[in-house]
């Protein structure tokens, strides 16, 4: 813990206790700490949802929310996010509560020094740890991108939303899914040592949990990746069996497993179709990979992927919908319009050269903005009810 700086964040209305807390954290000898401070329960709880925190220091009376109450709504969250509650003497034993239910430790205002405040706080993100890993993992939710043709932009979406997801402190994989050559490397600037061709020459029932862990890189904005074949000897079909085991097991690695499926149909994208909770088709704005992606929406749907509702992100390019409106273009795809991804060409350019996703590169540009909408839209779905979800991108693939 003592090797990298420990995100904390205080929620707290009276400006001098949060100085004073602010100063304890600063007096710590072995431990850096990034303090983040909101005093409305309020503004801290979408601090929380953005991610990126260690820890949550949490006042019990604030002045939009009073004694248990306020750990209810900040623990409803993020749930794996370890809380230290700050309370009155008047307010122990709603902390005591807390702690029978969730939250990891409390402190008295007044009662606290530094060392104390810094022991309990290490103490909390190390306990929530080994609760978190000695609980029993449940099955991770599966995004697939499947592309109406080539071209359109399903790996740079991908890669994207799969960073926003990362950002948003959940743990995810980003898999290439393909029998042939991935260009996740291209875009990340990364020749990968190990692949998802090395897990192809294995039989299906030799794919094992361990050796999918062993083939993901790990990024520093915390997405792994699980690159597809990078050598031409390595290219070959994937296999059902083969394909069913990598998702089992990758779905146990991480909260959330997205794909990238190559366009046309494959075994694998049938697979994928019918293990996925969300299906996401991506479109640009021209007539050909409009009719494209019906087609593609009818084989998730024989395939066996099941969509009671149906969304679609669209980007305009022209300043005409082919001759369609809006409402048309709902009524011919069957969904609604779920997001608009604007143009990415040289944002795309300048992502390539910084070897990262854009919305790194320039996360307040209006693509990047876009894509955080929609992860937020995604995330919001809770257990992403199973769904084909298409999606229009002119994105550069």
């Amino acid at each position: 813990m003592d090797q990298r700086q420990v995100r904390v964040l205080l929620i707290e209305d009276n400006p001098a206790d949060a100085k004073l807390t602010s100063l304890m954290l600063s007096a710590a000898k072995t431990t850096s700490f990034h303090l983040d401070i909101c005093d409305r329960l309020s503004l801290g709880l979408g601090r929380i949802s953005k991610g990126d925190i260690d820890v949550l220091l949490l006042d019990l009376g604030l002045p939009d929310s009073q004694g248990f109450a306020t750990f209810e709504r900040a623990h409803a969250v993020e749930p794996s996010l370890p809380v230290v509650l700050l309370s009155g003497l008047q307010d122990e034993e709603v902390a005591i509560r807390a702690v029978s239910v969730g939250a990891q430790d409390y402190l008295i205002k007044g009662q606290v020094e530094s060392d104390t405040l810094v022991r309990t706080v290490l103490f909390a993100i190390e306990r929530q740890r080994k609760q978190l890993a000695a609980a029993p993992k449940s099955n991770g939710k599966i995004l697939a991108f499947f592309g109406s043709k080539g071209g359109v932009g399903t790996t740079t979406l991908a890669l994207n939303v799969a960073t926003g997801i990362a950002e948003a402190h959940k743990g995810v994989i980003a898999v290439e899914l393909r029998a042939d050559f991935g260009t996740f490397s291209l875009q990340l600037g990364h020749t990968p040592g190990h692949d998802l061709g090395d897990l192809l020459e294995l039989a299906g029932d030799r794919i094992g949990r361990d050796e999918v862990a062993s083939r993901l890189m790990e990024f520093p904005w915390r997405l792994k990746v699980l690159f597809g074949p990078q050598k031409f000897r390595d290219f070959r079909l994937i296999e059902p069996d083969k394909a069913e085991a990598l998702l089992d097991h990758l779905v146990q690695l991480a909260d959330y497993v997205v794909l990238d499926l190559p366009d046309g149909w494959s075994p694998a994208s049938r697979i994928a179709a019918r293990r996925c909770q969300t299906g996401i088709v991506v479109f640009d704005n021209h007539p050909v990979s409009f009719s494209c992606g019906k087609l593609v929406l009818e084989q998730l749907s024989a395939a066996g992927a099941s969509h009671p509702l149906l969304h679609a992100t669209l980007v305009n390019r022209s300043g005409a919908l082919f001759g369609l409106q809006m409402s048309e273009l709902n009524i011919k795809l069957g969904c609604d319009i779920l997001q608009v991804i604007p143009p990415a060409a040289e944002l795309c350019l300048r992502s390539q050269e910084a070897h990262k996703p854009f919305i790194l590169v320039d996360p307040e540009s209006i693509p990047s903005v876009a894509v955080y909408e929609l992860v937020h839209k995604l995330l919001a779905q809770g257990n992403l009810s199973p769904s084909t979800r298409p999606v229009w991108s002119d994105s550069v693939r």
